[in-house]
C-alpha cells in the first residue's frame, strides 16, 4: 500500500518549502558546483528553475562529495539516464521493483564490490529520488528480488544485484491531496500543488526532454 506520510518524500516537499520561502541559495551553490555550464537537469519550469533532485540534502551531499570509491556521480548519471528511467518505469508498471531493472548493468559495472552494502543503499536512494521526480511514490519497500538460494533448481533461479528493493506506484491526485492536508502553511501548500500538478500533467521541462512515453521509430534513428 502506498505510503502517504509526507515525511517520506525526498524532494517534493523540500522543493515546495524552499520555493515558498525563496530560500534556495544552498541549492544554487550546489547546482553551480555540479553543473558549471548552468545547463541544469531535472528543471521543473521557468518559475522553478533549479534541479529538483538537489532539493534532497542526502543526494546533494552524495554528488558534491563524490567519494571516489563509491562513484556517486557515475551512479547518478547511470540511474538518471533516459533509457534506465524507461526501464524503471516499465518495471513499476509491471508491479516489479524499479531497481531490479538495472541489476545487470550494476553487476557489470561493480563486480566483486567491496563497498556493496553502502553502494546498494546509495543506489536505492537515488532510484527513489528519480522515481519521485517522475511522480511515483513508495508502494512497498524490501520487496524480494533475488531468489538465488542454495539447493534450488539452477534453471529456476533468478539472481540480481539487489536481493530486496522498493516497488513504486504512480501518484494519483487523491494521493497528492492526502499529502497536501498534512501541510499547514498556505504558501507551501500552493507551491506543492503547483509542482505536483506540473509533474502529474507531464508538463515539466525535464519530462519534455526525457520523453519517456515517446516512441523512436526506425526511420528516426
Amino acid at each position: 500500500m502506498v505510503d502517504l506520510n509526507l515525511t517520506k518524500l525526498s524532494v517534493l516537499l523540500r522543493a515546495a518549502e524552499a520555493y515558498a520561502s525563496n530560500d534556495v541559495s544552498g541549492i544554487c551553490e550546489n547546482a553551480l558546483m555540479l553543473y558549471p555550464d548552468s545547463r541544469y537537469p531535472f528543471v521543473l519550469s521557468a518559475d522553478y528553475s533549479l534541479p529538483l533532485h538537489l532539493f534532497s540534502p542526502r543526494l546533494a551531499a552524495m554528488l558534491t562529495r563524490n567519494e571516489d570509491e563509491l562513484d556517486a556521480v557515475g551512479m547518478w548519471n547511470l540511474i538518471s539516464a533516459r533509457e534506465n528511467i524507461i526501464r524503471m518505469v516499465s518495471a513499476t508498471e509491471l508491479k516489479r521493483t524499479a531497481a531490479e531493472s538495472l541489476g545487470k548493468q550494476l553487476e557489470d559495472r561493480y563486480p566483486d564490490d567491496k563497498f556493496y552494502v553502502k553502494r546498494k543503499q546509495m543506489i536505492g536512494y537515488m532510484v527513489k529520488v528519480v522515481m519521485e521526480c517522475f511522480g511515483y511514490l513508495v508502494h512497498s519497500s524490501r520487496t524480494q528480488v533475488d531468489t538465488f538460494r542454495e539447493g534450488a533448481d539452477p534453471e529456476k533461479r533468478k539472481s540480481n544485484y539487489f536481493k530486496t528493493a522498493t516497488r513504486y506506484t504512480a501518484m494519483r491526485i487523491e494521493d497528492r491531496d492526502a499529502l497536501l492536508i498534512q501541510i499547514p502553511d498556505e504558501k507551501i501548500r500552493a507551491a506543492f500543488v503547483s509542482i505536483t500538478d506540473l509533474i502529474h500533467k507531464g508538463e515539466t521541462a525535464f519530462q519534455a526532454l526525457y520523453q519517456i512515453d515517446e516512441l523512436s521509430y526506425w526511420d528516426s534513428l
